[in-house]
């Protein structure tokens, strides 16, 4: 596994990504190139990454089960033509716009990219399948149902020093790194 800090070292064209119809207008044009800086779509290796680095921190647990892990819950459900509603709550969640979130689809699909952009693409990224959105700090995560809900938890909860001790442990596991906690940009 890749450490956290160099995901975004491993993208490829967004023009090469087999989920780039998300990001596609209507005539299949890809976003303006200041879209596409904030956009990085990871290759198969990173988003192998992603995928079990969610599965073994536990966020990719959805509610109910993630009330374990953090303190604090909100849901918005929505329906067709909320559009509007749906980008001023995420925008309301007050993560910075450049703040690097990450999306895994699939084991092999998934994608970095600024908060912004996330908003920005709401409509396309959220559509069909359940998918959960996070940083670096895994104080926080999005999670989107694909009954058009999202659960927004943040304040994870933790013992600071065993739980310190135990995410260095499983990534010392995933990773084969020693002292893996300062090199997946966790500290």
């Amino acid at each position: 596994m890749l450490p956290l800090e160099e995901i975004h070292n491993h993208f490829i064209e967004l023009k090469n990504h087999k989920l780039r119809w998300l990001f596609e207008d209507k005539d299949g044009n890809l976003p303006p190139k200041e879209h596409l800086d904030q956009i990085f779509p990871l290759n198969s290796e990173a988003a192998k990454t992603i995928w079990k680095f969610e599965s073994l921190t536990k966020l990719n647990t959805f509610s109910p089960e993630s009330n374990k892990y953090f303190k604090e819950h909100q849901k918005l459900s929505f329906g067709d033509g909320m559009s509007k509603e749906v980008k001023k709550w995420l925008f309301n969640r007050q993560i910075k716009f450049d703040t690097l979130v990450y999306f895994a689809y699939q084991p092999t699909e998934a994608f970095a990219m600024t908060w912004k952009m996330a908003i920005h693409y709401s409509d396309e990224l959220f559509f069909r399948g359940d998918v959960v959105v996070w940083d670096k700090t895994m104080n926080w995560a999005l999670y989107y149902d694909y009954n058009d809900v999202f659960y927004f938890a943040k304040n994870r909860i933790y013992d600071g020093e065993e739980e310190k001790l135990k995410l260095e442990q499983l990534i010392k596991e995933i990773t084969g790194y020693n002292n893996g906690y300062k090199q997946c940009g966790l500290s």
